[in-house]
């Protein structure tokens, strides 16, 4: 009888104690569950924070140094100029900040030297030459990565003025066709590539996240500051605000751009025959005048008159 009571003693302790801890987990274990599926809520799998490589570290701690270091020299040095916004972003860099090109810049105009005169040490001591080299590096170091930029950027512009009398030509056939603007620059974004192709897929992107088209636009002209971007935007923003049918307008700029570049191909053509001066004198001219002039030189020379 004593055995049976003890018994049924254990298994009411045993029941009540599974009740508890099924009373305190299994909410728990539910809100987990709960959270997981909003996490994962439109996404076939969830993506896994992997540990960043030694080689990332070390790229992230080299840009955080360089972000620090272009923001003290353009705070303790304002007069010294730095790429703005604007040179970056036409030259494809959209997300890089002013701030890392000039830490890049100081570590180019510093580093450079240290280097060169390490080299220099180690093959002898310092003379006028080696000296003038150092100077020349960390000037070039400080100027190259700034002119490759704003090279990159012209490149880029050309481009894009070279390009957009293509776009507008399709802005027209789309538009006179019964769409709207907005809905045909972001049909013919997908059109293009290179350039012109990105700085599309970047605008109708901004007027996607909330910003109207205007405003997308007027941030397209600030990347490419060109005086054909310029006067696609106006035309396109006023036919835009007016209501009014903008595929005449569109039109007549698509004539105005094609007539621009005919206009520019001419002066570049006119510009060419001054810009073969200085080839011709210094490298053209006095190699002919060594071929031409040696042998009658190495005759009188040799001649005894």
């Amino acid at each position: 009888m004593i055995v049976l009571v003890f018994a049924i003693g254990v298994g009411l302790v045993a029941v009540s104690g599974r009740l508890v801890a099924r009373a305190v987990v299994v909410p728990r274990l539910a809100l987990k569950q709960h959270l997981r599926e909003i996490r994962e809520y439109g996404f076939d799998s969830p993506i896994e924070a992997r540990p960043a490589s030694a080689r990332e570290r070390i790229k992230q701690a080299f840009k955080a140094a360089a972000v620090r270091t272009g923001r003290f020299v353009m705070d303790k040095l304002p007069s010294v100029s730095a790429l703005s916004r604007g040179e970056l972003g036409a030259a494809g860099f959209y997300d890089t900040p002013p701030e890392l090109v000039h830490g890049y810049r100081t570590f180019a105009a510093f580093g450079l030297p240290t280097v060169l005169l390490c080299l220099l040490m180690l093959s002898g001591g310092l003379s006028l030459l080696k000296i003038l080299l150092i100077v020349i590096s960390a000037v070039g170091g400080w100027i190259l990565p700034s002119f490759f930029v704003r090279k990159r950027g012209a490149g880029r512009l050309q481009e894009v003025d070279r390009r957009l009398p293509e776009l507008i030509d399709l802005l027209i056939a789309t538009v006179e066709a019964g769409m709207g603007f907005t809905a045909a620059m972001a049909l013919v974004a997908d059109r293009f590539q290179g350039p012109i192709g990105a700085e599309l897929k970047l605008t109708m992107k901004r007027q996607s996240l909330g910003l109207t088209m205007e405003q997308a636009l007027g941030e397209m002209v600030e990347r490419c500051d060109t005086a054909a971007v310029r006067a696609f935007v106006r035309m396109a923003t006023r036919g835009e605000s007016l209501g009014v049918s903008i595929g005449p307008v569109l039109r007549e700029l698509s004539s105005d751009q094609r007539r621009r570049h005919r206009m520019a191909a001419r002066e570049r053509m006119q510009k060419a025959p001054i810009k073969m001066i200085f080839p011709l004198m210094f490298l053209v001219f006095p190699a002919l005048m060594i071929v031409l002039l040696f042998p009658a030189a190495y005759t009188v020379l040799h001649s005894g008159i």
